[in-house]
């Protein structure tokens, strides 16, 4: 099982919005990118919750899952039963999706507006062909696949020409994702791999997944002189920054807030915007301690891993995680935003 995370790519907003100066020309971008990550990863939480009615001794499911093949490439929700695999794309899109017979292009009506997107199907399409290739690879042979696009919504309208009805055989909505199972379970009656080799599967799968944090300040163009560091106020009204480590606390000089955990966050958003390592200096520097004993004793509480000695000792995130992530409770709030 690999559990529905907030993409690394919205992770990455949230830490830019913290860190930004609310009047920079960029904001507006990097909160519209994060409107538009949160917007997916809702669409993939309404699909999650109609796979989780599916038993859990017969199925395993994969969100997010990133594999190798000649290319990275990544699905959405991947199946996995003794008598089948499922592949899912899940799209989150509002307004008409119109597609055409043999177009490698959906188009997107809103607001009396026309956009040409990729087309899922052949996007998951895709998938399939490289999935295949990895089991082929790591000697899993004979399981049956199959690949689904599923609208998280029935607000949108699906649209296509007579002569293309079949792709209502590979897109779906959710409500009817169940259903499509079932009708996969009556076309895969018979067991074609033993439960060893199903749980052989998943425990290779887990190793080869690999997440990607991409250089988000690259993307945007900016550089450390962008950002503003240090910890900041955990006091939703306040926000200021830098709140002050005085006597294993940390305190904000404008509303007086102490905190024992606040560096916790802005540990988070180094990892994310800087990159997989950090030393003692950087950490000192990020987080504005004046005393090298301080940082010291903070960083090493955080309990990462380490490669070097002394001076040149540098600390990283185990293998695909991340230091402080948002779960769905936070994400309700939406106060980065503001």
């Amino acid at each position: 099982m690999l559990e529905l995370k907030l993409p690394v790519q919205a992770e990455q907003c949230i830490a830019l919005l913290r860190r930004m100066p609310k009047g920079h020309p960029i904001r507006s971008t990097v909160e519209k990118d994060l409107r538009s990550w949160l917007k997916g990863y809702y669409g993939e939480l309404n699909v999650a919750y109609h796979l989780s009615f599916l038993p859990e001794n017969e199925y395993y499911i994969f969100h997010g899952l990133r594999l190798m093949d000649k290319l990275a490439f990544q699905m959405d929700v991947l199946l996995i039963s003794s008598k089948f695999v499922l592949i899912i794309e899940v799209k989150n899109i509002s307004g008409k999706l119109k597609f055409e017979k043999g177009s490698d292009l959906m188009i997107r009506e809103l607001n009396n507006l026309e956009e040409g997107m990729d087309n899922p199907i052949q996007q998951v399409k895709r998938h399939h062909l490289q999935f295949n290739n990895w089991l082929k690879f790591h000697q899993f042979k004979g399981i049956p696949m199959e690949h689904l696009v599923v609208i998280s919504k029935t607000s949108t309208i699906i649209e296509t020409t007579p002569d293309n009805q079949q792709i209502f055989q590979k897109i779906i909505y959710a409500e009817s994702l169940l259903d499509k199972i079932r009708n996969l379970e009556e076309k895969y009656q018979k067991p074609r791999i033993t439960k060893n080799t199903l749980t052989h599967l998943s425990e290779t799968l887990l190793k080869a997944h690999h997440i990607c944090i991409p250089d988000i300040l690259q993307k945007y163009n900016l550089s450390q002189t962008d950002l503003i560091p240090g910890v900041q106020c955990t006091n939703s009204k306040c926000k200021c920054y830098p709140m002050e480590y005085i006597s294993a606390s940390w305190r904000c000089d404008t509303c007086k807030e102490t905190s024992k955990t606040a560096h916790i966050p802005a540990v988070s958003d180094y990892f994310l915007l800087y990159g997989p390592t950090i030393t003692r200096k950087q950490f000192a520097e990020f987080l504005k301690i004046d005393s090298p004993i301080k940082a010291r004793y903070l960083l090493l509480a955080l309990n990462l891993s380490s490669t070097g000695q002394k001076r040149g000792t540098k600390y990283y995130l185990s293998k695909n995680c991340i230091f402080s992530p948002h779960d769905e409770n936070s994400m309700k709030k939406g106060g980065f935003f503001i």
